[in-house]
């Protein structure tokens, strides 16, 4: 961080209220079921160090986790302005090929959790945050250009 900058002008991650929740989740399973399932494979006098290998990722995953939750700031989609796409709120959008799909622009850590949670950095995510129901926007894709339309929106 510059010297200049102070903890309140550095902008801190926001997620959404259920992603907090799975990944805090998904640390709880690291440090209390499958680290523990590896510390006997980690003892043996013949040990296979994959199983070495497999501990120190899951504990270095488990500690970037909680320092990504620390400085996390968990969305309050309720304020939000409900006619209006913003991160964490859920939109019907009418795709490229045509189809109708249920996406959430989300914090980019954040977009892993299920196959609706789209990054808020993605070329889509960047077009429909701001856009209201029934707006057609400008989706900039590293294979052209394509025009998405909101058909509905869910805070």
């Amino acid at each position: 961080m510059p010297r200049s900058a102070t903890r309140s002008t550095v902008k801190r991650p926001q997620i959404t209220a259920e992603g907090f929740q799975r990944i805090t989740e998904r640390v709880t399973d690291i440090r209390q079921r499958r680290l523990p399932e590896l510390v006997p494979l980690l003892v043996e006098t013949d040990r296979d160090e994959r199983y070495v290998h497999e501990y120190e990722q899951l504990l270095a995953e488990a500690h970037e986790w909680e320092g990504f939750l620390a400085e996390a700031q968990v969305l309050n989609t309720a304020d939000g302005d409900a006619g209006v796409v913003n991160l964490g709120t859920r939109a019907l959008v009418t795709l490229v090929d045509g189809t109708d799909a249920w996406v959430r622009p989300v914090h980019p850590r954040e977009a892993f959790l299920d196959d609706e949670r789209i990054s808020m950095d993605s070329p889509l995510g960047k077009a429909i945050i701001g856009a209201r129901c029934g707006d057609a926007v400008e989706v900039d894709s590293p294979v052209g250009t394509w025009q998405a339309v909101i058909r509905e929106i869910e805070v």
